[in-house]
């Protein structure tokens, strides 16, 4: 099975008002859609409780391809992000980092790096963030275009997530789920400064963690980073999703369907579609929109 293009971002959220507000205020994002979860959808997320919950659909300034889907649900647990396992962070392509962190000053969001050149070059310039949702967001501008990267470019201010991070305890095991599962080849491992793991496990800011970016279809890459010793399971009640970012939804470019819990697509740049689910290894939700 190939797969591509980061379609969605899944994140239960106490208030949707709250995380409308501070998208379209600062994030410059739009709301296009709201409704409420199916049970089909509930049932295949192994998330029978949040039936009938409502959920709202933002996307960029400019652009159609890409969302974010907040589905109200309380915060359950002591969730700390980057703490635990799954999907950690969602990576925003922007035009301009510096301008963002000066306009993010003023927000609900809670700037925990500010814009910082990455450690391997000096071209690719990142911010990060928490979300009203205790979502992380990583702000990324390209100052070129890097031959080694296929990289979009920022369509709007703050454009789509063209990579998402997975954080667990092995790097091996995270890489042969995903390379085994969908056909990808093994990334190079990197040593790499990540404050946002540094940050809540007390290390110095410049501490190095084993991390590899997968390449997928449609210029997204997915992110693995192996947290240290100490890391804690993201907890949750039976039958809601785990909080901060719980599902990442990918296009399939096959008709394979490892679930055979099969329902359409309710995102709006979507509907119709056939998805299907897998659960991953960190408890991780991928829903595949297949083609």
């Amino acid at each position: 099975m190939n797969i591509g293009k980061i379609s969605a971002v899944t994140i239960p959220s106490p208030d949707l008002s709250k995380s409308v507000e501070q998208y379209i205020e600062f994030l410059n994002y739009r709301l296009v859609d709201e409704g409420q979860v199916s049970k089909e959808e509930a049932i295949a997320w192994k998330a029978e409780n949040i039936e009938g919950a409502d959920y709202v659909v933002l996307q960029p300034e400019n652009s159609n391809d890409f969302a974010f889907r907040f589905i109200k649900q309380e915060i359950q647990g002591e969730y700390i992000p980057f703490k635990t396992g799954g999907w950690n962070a969602a990576e925003l392509i922007v035009r301009n980092v510096d301008e963002m962190a000066i306009k993010l000053s003023n927000s609900d969001f809670d700037i925990i790096g500010p814009p910082a050149d990455l450690s391997f070059t000096d071209q690719i310039r990142a911010m990060q963030v928490i979300g009203p949702s205790m979502e992380i967001l990583y702000l990324t501008e390209f100052k070129s275009k890097l031959p080694e990267f296929d990289s979009p470019i920022a369509r709007c201010d703050v454009d789509q997530t063209f990579i998402v991070i997975l954080a667990g305890s092995s790097m091996d095991q995270m890489q042969e789920f995903y390379c085994d599962s969908f056909n990808l080849e093994r990334a190079v491992v990197m040593d790499s400064r990540i404050r946002a793991i540094s940050r809540v496990f007390g290390n110095p800011e410049d501490t190095k963690y084993k991390s590899a970016a997968i390449p997928i279809k449609d210029q997204c890459l997915i992110e693995i980073d192996e947290l240290p010793d100490g890391a804690a399971i993201r907890s949750s009640e039976p039958g809601y999703l785990l909080p901060g970012i719980s599902m990442v939804s990918f296009l399939a470019y096959d008709n394979v369907y490892r679930d055979s819990l099969i329902y359409q697509c309710n995102l709006t740049h979507l509907k119709g579609k056939k998805c299907s689910i897998i659960h991953g290894n960190e408890q991780e939700i991928i829903e595949l929109v297949h083609k």
